[in-house]
């Protein structure tokens, strides 16, 4: 592809890599945050090689900007959002700034980054004003809200806890179905919420993938 191919030429990479700090950078000025990644720290505790929960890479805001302009959801205020794997809470922050959901709530297995993400969403108005929290759990022992959903997974951890996590949410939608949309941005483990039996495919971009809940039931009925 052409992108990949600019993005080996030399010099690009290093470009790119400026352009993300200032992201960074701009985005926490802007918002009074601290959502950056310290890649040296996360080196040293071990985490970039952690193939079980992945190492934190924030979104950058262009890319959550073009997912969440991607989401064909009319009613947000009806939907709660939930990133899995939230890191200190960025795409949260960008979540409730482009859209009204009823609330948001961020998943954190680091406690570290999870107590991060809670101080960055007590300091947003947005966040405050519709209670807006991040539990430190692991994705694989979380409980579904028997509501509408919005899920959104920046390829947080492995296979395992990734087949664990969608079957997880296939039994949920079993027992209680609703409207629910699952955003897979960087999609590496797309195949195992393809074949689940609630989920359906909507659209994809570049970079991520949407599905929505579907009631295998209900299609066969109609049938």
């Amino acid at each position: 592809m052409l992108r990949q191919a600019i993005r080996k030429i030399p010099g690009v990479p290093q470009l790119i890599k400026l352009n993300t700090d200032f992201e960074d950078w701009w985005f926490d000025w802007r918002h009074g945050t601290d959502t950056s990644a310290d890649r040296a720290d996360q080196a040293r505790k071990g985490w970039e090689t952690d193939t079980t929960n992945h190492t934190y890479v924030p979104i950058r805001p262009k890319c959550a900007r073009r997912v969440l302009q991607a989401l064909p959801v009319t009613n947000p205020q009806e939907y709660t959002f939930i990133d899995v794997g939230c890191g200190k809470g960025r795409m949260l922050l960008m979540a409730l700034e482009a859209y009204s959901f009823r609330t948001a709530i961020g998943i954190e297995l680091r406690k570290e980054l999870s107590d991060l993400a809670k101080l960055n969403l007590h300091n947003d108005d947005r966040a405050r004003l519709c209670s807006a929290t991040c539990m430190n759990v692991n994705a694989m022992d979380f409980q579904f809200p028997e509501e509408k959903l919005v899920l959104y997974l920046f390829n947080p951890f492995g296979e395992e806890v990734m087949r664990t996590f969608l079957e997880n949410l296939d039994r949920s939608l079993e027992s209680s179905f609703r409207d629910v949309w699952v955003i897979m941005d960087f999609p590496v483990y797309a195949s195992i919420a393809d074949s689940m039996p609630y989920l359906s495919f909507v659209t994809e971009g570049y970079d991520y993938r949407i599905y929505r809940s579907k009631d295998p039931q209900a299609m066969a009925v109609a049938a």
